[in-house]
Order: structure tokens, then sequence, then C-alpha cells
């Protein structure tokens, strides 16, 4: 938690910025008022919006983890996802929380090979959706949206998950060929473990979670095809009732929802916060929602917009991801 304070501060300064210099620049004097006068069962509705998000992730990775052979409660599975948000949004990229995930679901029974597997093959399937989805909703909403101002960011974006698929596909393809090189990391691993025999037993032991690792990730997509539709169908109910927060928040404020638009935007928000600059993606997502919201609301209502939208999920993220980051520290 030491080493994580500077990274904390960082992120919340960061977004703190961010929607700071939104709200000079856009809302009025007395606009921040409109905020207290959305009913208390819209903000209730957004917040169980995103608990429900939660939920339904926690549930895919059971899915996932059952699959393996592997039986871990949603509980568990619910402990795992807090963990990751606070991990992601202390880290560069909104990706940064993989390693909790993979490292808790590997304290079971479950090998790090098949936690690894199973973590993968989440944003596998995260990003099959979404590359299914955007053109989707670009085709319905008659390419109502202009990206102009976040080209750069979506191309960047796009570039980068690219070549993580194309290391991935790569390593899938090559495996005993990666499992040969991983050999060469002795020459490192005996800067921090001198003793010869606990070395020999390190290198076998990331070979063969290497190894089983790419065997479940072909075996998930090859031949386990009935857990990956289901995976795939949570996936899609996951991210879409996450995505009824913003025009809820609309609703709220009196304007119409623009749901395909808002749905759309969100979309292109997730891709771009994957990009390593910030903290979980601050910044970035604070200032890509605000140009695409104020394309359908006036730029007030498109300012109190990401306040609150960042408020129902970055920053309740960050606090309930700490308190159970915390009791887990504690526990172990």
């Amino acid at each position: 938690m030491k080493r994580w304070k500077l990274w904390l501060v960082l992120a919340i300064a960061i977004s703190g910025v961010s929607m700071a210099l939104i709200y000079y620049f856009t809302i009025k004097p007395g606009g921040i008022e409109k905020l207290f006068k959305i009913p208390i069962y819209i903000i209730l509705l957004a917040i169980a919006a995103h608990v429900l998000n939660l939920l339904f992730w926690s549930l895919r990775i059971k899915i996932l983890a059952y699959s393996m052979g592997e039986h871990v409660s949603l509980y568990r599975c619910f402990k795992i996802v807090m963990v990751n948000l606070f991990v992601a949004a202390i880290t560069p990229s909104g990706m940064g929380g993989e390693p909790a995930r993979i490292y808790m679901l590997s304290e079971g029974n479950m090998s790090g090979g098949d936690a690894t597997a199973v973590t993968i093959g989440e944003r596998i399937i995260d990003f099959i959706f979404m590359g299914l989805a955007i053109p989707l909703f670009f085709f319905v909403t008659g390419m109502a949206m202009d990206i102009g101002e976040v080209k750069i960011y979506l191309y960047l974006a796009s570039g980068f998950l690219g070549i993580l698929g194309v290391l991935l596909v790569y390593m899938l393809i090559h495996a005993e060929k990666i499992k040969k090189k991983i050999g060469k990391l002795e020459f490192w691993i005996k800067f921090f473990v001198r003793d010869d025999e606990k070395r020999e037993k390190i290198m076998k032991k990331l070979e063969d979670e290497f190894m089983q690792f790419a065997t479940s990730t072909k075996n998930l997509f090859s031949l386990r095809k009935k857990y990956l539709i289901l995976t795939f169908i949570v996936t899609a109910a996951m991210w879409l009732v996450d995505f009824t927060i913003i025009p809820l928040i609309l609703i709220g404020l009196g304007y119409a929802p623009h749901w395909l638009f808002m749905f759309t935007a969100q979309l292109i928000i997730i891709l771009i916060t994957i990009i390593p600059i910030s903290p979980g993606g601050t910044g970035l997502a604070e200032f890509t929602g605000y140009a695409l919201f104020s394309q359908k609301v006036p730029a007030e209502i498109a300012g109190i917009t990401v306040i609150l939208w960042r408020a129902l999920t970055f920053y309740m993220n960050l606090v309930l991801g700490l308190i159970y980051t915390l009791s887990y520290i504690a526990k172990k």
C-alpha cells in the first residue's frame, strides 16, 4: 500500500483536475445545483446498474473458472473484481488490474497458467464484443458521431490492442518456442536468486505455467464452446447494463437519453482508456466523455453528466475497491 499511495494520489489528482477544468469552462454559475435536482430514484437506479455490472463480471469469472474445472464461489469472484478495480484505477491503463486477478485466482487449486488463461480469455471476449458492437452501433445511429477530437486516441488504442493481439496469437502458435526462450530468463534471475536449486525450481515453474496457460487458452476457444457462448452473453449483459448509467443521468437532468449514441460513446471511451498514459485512464475518460456527450446535449449538461458519471463509476470503484483491497491485505 505504501508503494501505491503515490499512484492513488495521482489518479485522484488527474481525475479531479480534469473534472474541475470541465466544470470551470462549461458549467455556468449555479449550474451544479442541477445535480441535486436529479430524483433520488435515478441515482439509485444508476448505482444498481453499476453493481449489477460488477455481479455480471463476477459471474463471468466464475463461468470461465468452471470451464477449467475449478469451482470458485461467486463472492470470491466478486472480491477479485473489486481488488482488480482498485489496482486498475491506480496503474497506467484501464487494464492494470489483470495481474491482481491472476494472482488471486491462482491462490486456490487453480494453476497460474489456468488463472492467466481465464483473465486473458476475459479480455479477448471483451474485445470481440466491442469489435462487433462499435460498428453495429455506428451503423444503427447513422454514423451521427463525430470522433474528430478523439480520433488519435482511438487509433492509438486500436494499435495497442492490435500489437497485444499479435503477440498473444504468436505465443499460442509458437508455445514450444516461447518455452525455450523462457530459459534465457535464468541469466537475469541469477541476480535475485543465488541458490541454484531454488532457481531451477523457479524456471521449471515458469515453463510449466506458461505451457498450461497456452493449452488452457487454446482449449477455451476451441473445445469449450458452450462456456464461451455463455460467457459472451454475460459479457454483453455486463457492459450494456453499465452503459445505462449515462442515459439515466440525462433522464434525471430532463434530457433525452440518446441510448444508442451514449452506448457507442462509452464503448469508445473504454477502448481509449486502455492506452497506458495515466492511472486508470483518468483524464482520458473525462475529456473523451465530454467531447462525445456534448454532441447530443448542451455543454453544461455534458459537463454535469461527466462529473456524476465518474462519481458513480470511477470513484465508486476506487472507494469499494480500496476497502476490499485493505481487507485482503490484512487477512493475507
